[in-house]
């Protein structure tokens, strides 16, 4: 794989890549790009084909590795993930506890990937979904009664 193949590759294509590499599935670039799931694996075997790679995810890293100029390293997804929340908590200045009340109060992620977790996270999760709906029920209360006592 050269920078001539690369090249060669449409923008589609080049999209479709790039997507893949963040881990996304056809189905859910098709959401982004507005294309149908068939069509993004079409422009991603295309890709495939003139990188000459293995299969779409040596093609993404191909493109990643020419757009940017450096190897990247192959990793599994959980170490790339907890890489990336260390790395955000060193920038932010942030320390272990703020970075776990962060993703305490983000939402959980939403539809469309195979559940993974183990039962401890998977509790956890459903615990938070519960704390945020309880939170958010309990603001929409005093919201109202609020506005009941303004204008009642």
């Amino acid at each position: 794989m050269d920078q001539q193949s690369v090249e060669r590759l449409t923008d589609r294509q080049k999209d479709c890549l790039r997507l893949v590499a963040r881990g996304f599935t056809s189905k859910e670039i098709g959401r982004l790009l507005e294309l149908s799931p068939s069509t993004v694996d079409n422009h991603v075997t295309a890709a495939v084909q003139q990188l000459g790679a293995a299969n779409r995810g040596a093609a993404a890293r191909a493109l990643a590795d020419l757009e940017l100029g450096q190897k990247l390293p192959s990793q599994p997804q959980h170490l790339a993930q907890s890489r990336r929340t260390a790395i955000l908590a060193t920038e932010t200045g942030g320390t272990n506890w703020s970075r776990n009340a962060l993703q305490l109060l983000a939402p959980p992620p939403v539809g469309g990937k195979h559940n993974d977790l183990d039962g401890t996270s998977r509790t956890l999760r459903i615990l938070q979904v519960a704390v945020l709906a309880t939170a958010s029920v309990i603001a929409l209360t005093i919201l109202v009664s609020g506005l009941f006592r303004t204008f009642g």
